[in-house]
């Protein structure tokens, strides 16, 4: 497998990529702690405050520093260039390549569901109790009809197309094709850094990293970040059904 954009897009230091895979998580969550417990005390969902970091710091940081980075391919300013993956792909990719991943979760989820279920319990214990799932699940719980359509119709715009637009741009599109020093390996550590990036569902890390590592090889091998997109879209839509479950 061959990295088509290896010698047009400069590649990264190992510290730049790091850093650029990691820290915006780190602000997500944080932002996310301090506005579950303010939207909470408010009367409002903590899921509606996970919701409302996407445009609040994820939206933002992620295409700021897309904007701003400058290598010998993109200006300062030009988006569509910053991102290499962005190769032309026939309507069946966008189809098949989806369907096949929805089927790899599947098929997945049951040998890695022990081992999230081994870090909830064990390693969980430092992150603050109102941000886990099940608390949010919880919180949504009973709402009034007025809460239940202002929550899912966020969940569907944000969830189901925004964060997966701008994550698959960001981390596929733009930073997995600057990682060609890393040969084969590439996508494999971009999938593990974009799982740790979701620390903040510390049970969910194995899961991200298992699922999204096919769609971190299919961004390389096609040059296209597109197709994770469509298939990370479905995925997200796939919890905003088990959040509108947990509603009734």
């Amino acid at each position: 497998m061959t990295n088509p954009d290896d010698d047009v897009v400069p590649p990264m230091s190992l510290p730049w990529l790091v850093g650029l895979h990691l820290l915006p998580g780190l602000g997500f969550g944080a932002l996310f702690a301090v506005l579950t417990r303010l939207f909470v005390r408010h009367g409002l969902t903590g899921y509606l405050a996970l919701l409302a970091t996407v445009p609040l710091f994820l939206v933002p940081v992620e295409v700021g520093v897309m904007l701003l980075w400058r290598d010998g391919r993109a200006g300062r300013g030009s988006l569509s260039r910053a991102i290499a993956y962005r190769a032309e792909s026939p309507v069946r990719d966008y189809v098949a390549w989806p369907l096949l991943i929805l089927l790899w979760m599947v098929v997945s989820s049951l040998p890695v569901a022990s081992v999230s279920a081994y870090i909830d319990a064990h390693f969980s214990f430092w992150l603050p109790p109102w941000i886990s799932q099940h608390v949010l699940l919880a919180g949504v719980k009973g709402l009034s009809s007025g809460q239940r359509l202002l929550n899912l119709g966020m969940a569907v715009v944000l969830s189901g197309f925004v964060a997966p637009i701008v994550e698959e741009m960001y981390f596929r599109g733009f930073l997995l094709s600057r990682m060609g020093r890393l040969g084969l390996a590439a996508p494999a550590v971009n999938a593990l850094l974009f799982a740790v990036y979701h620390f903040y569902f510390l049970a969910n890390v194995p899961a991200v990293f298992v699922v999204f590592l096919p769609v971190a090889y299919l961004a390389r091998a096609k040059a296209n970040w597109r197709i994770g997109a469509v298939a990370h879209g479905l995925i997200n839509l796939l919890g905003v059904l088990q959040v509108a479950q947990a509603m009734t």
